[in-house]
């Protein structure tokens, strides 16, 4: 149970983080990467993960990656923008453009995995991504592996998500951030624990306006948005056409939800 006074600073709280999904203005132009094609995308994932945007493990300055057309790569998996070494910081917004790829993920034992793996202090908006697979351990989704203050607006996604835990299909795990106007259509399946249509684990933060459309599976902590075992999550207007699979032998549930809830809170009040 949480008091009147924690119920209103906590509502406040996610407010304000998904109101930071709105539209904002760009970074100066001196900051901005634009990507028009194919080769201009594979080479800024290149420089980006071998730390030529940084300085001593520190962006040299906000980063504002802006997509100008649908991109296509059919030939090999992506590997994720950024990782805990040197994490995506700043806007990527993809326009409305498609990225359209065979997988994400060069490796099932690696964590973070995603378009963007590891990101912090970012938005990540306007981006659709179409693909077989993302794979990946630990902390898998498609627009984004790991998001920490992150918001995540406006982006759709189709294809199938695996790994051990955490596994989104929007993102695996989001932090402190917001999810807004977000789609998935596909399946995620965690081999381990926490699976979610949007996002395989929410700590503290909300989902907005967003819907999740076919099979998540687990051992267990499995939902149609997102797996959470802590107070502070809020979602609202969302729509789920979910199959949730529990597969673990002890308490194998397998149940079909359907729902548009214009208020939905996961916690006690």
């Amino acid at each position: 149970m949480i008091n009147r006074a924690c119920f209103l600073l906590l509502v406040s709280t996610v407010v304000m983080l998904l109101q930071g999904c709105a539209p904002k203005k760009e970074a100066s132009e001196e900051n901005v990467l634009i990507i028009t094609n194919t080769e201009e995308y594979l080479s800024f994932v290149s420089d980006y993960n071998t730390g030529k945007f940084h300085i001593n493990d520190s962006l040299m300055s906000p980063l504002s990656v802006s997509l100008e057309n649908d991109i296509t790569i059919v030939d090999e998996h992506l590997s994720p923008i950024g990782s805990e070494e040197f994490p995506f910081i700043g806007i990527f917004n993809g326009n409305g453009h498609t990225i359209t790829c065979c997988g994400i993920g060069k490796s099932e034992a690696a964590n973070n995995v995603g378009l963007i793996g590891y990101a912090v202090n970012s938005k990540i908006t306007g981006v659709n991504v179409v693909t077989d697979m993302v794979v990946g351990y630990r902390n898998v989704g498609i627009i984004c592996g790991y998001a920490y203050r992150t918001c995540l607006n406006d982006c759709k996604t189709r294809g199938n998500v695996s790994g051990v835990g955490c596994c989104g299909g929007i993102v695996g795990i989001a932090s402190y951030g917001g999810i807004s106007d977000c789609y998935f259509e596909g399946d995620v399946t965690s081999s381990g624990c926490l699976a979610g249509g949007i996002a395989g684990l929410l700590e503290f933060g909300g989902i907005q306006r967003s819907y999740a459309e076919g099979n998540v599976s687990a051992k267990r902590g499995v939902s149609s948005m997102t797996s959470s075992y802590q107070d502070g999550v809020m979602i609202s207007e969302c729509k789920e056409n979910v199959n949730c699979i529990i597969t673990s032998k002890e308490d194998s549930i397998k149940r079909r939800m359907v729902s548009d809830k214009l208020t939905r809170l996961l916690f006690q009040m």
